[in-house]
C-alpha cells in the first residue's frame, strides 16, 4: 500500500487536501474522510508537508464522487486473505521440521 496527499472536491465543490491510499496496482482503496491539517513537530517538519501538499497541485484534482466510485469497484477482500502471519509455535515448528528432513 502506498499513499500520497491529493487535492480534492467534495459535493458541494469545496477544495480541500487529503490523504488517498493505493493498492499495488495502484487503485485508490481509501481515503482520509476529514481534509489534513497543517500541523508539524518542528519548523522543518511543517516545510516538509508544505513541500507535500504543493506536489497535490501537480496531479489532477480528484473529486470525493470519483473516488467513492473508485473504491466501490474494489474487490472486497477478506482480512484472512490478506494476512500470511503465523505464530512464533508454527516457525519454530516449521523450522525443526525442516531440521529433522536435513539430518
Amino acid at each position: 500500500m502506498s499513499w500520497t496527499y491529493r487535492v480534492v472536491r467534495d459535493n458541494q465543490g469545496r477544495y480541500s487536501i487529503r490523504e488517498v491510499f493505493y493498492n499495488r496496482d495502484k487503485k485508490i482503496i481509501n481515503y482520509s474522510k476529514a481534509p489534513v491539517a497543517v500541523v508539524g513537530a518542528s519548523v522543518q517538519e511543517l516545510m516538509q508537508l508544505v513541500q507535500w501538499f504543493r506536489e497535490a497541485f501537480d496531479l489532477p484534482v480528484l473529486s470525493l464522487e470519483d473516488i467513492d466510485n473508485e473504491i466501490s469497484t474494489q474487490p472486497k477482500t477478506n482480512k484472512s486473505e490478506r494476512s500470511k502471519n503465523i505464530s512464533l509455535q508454527q516457525v519454530i515448528a516449521e523450522l525443526s521440521t525442516d531440521v529433522d528432513a536435513v539430518s
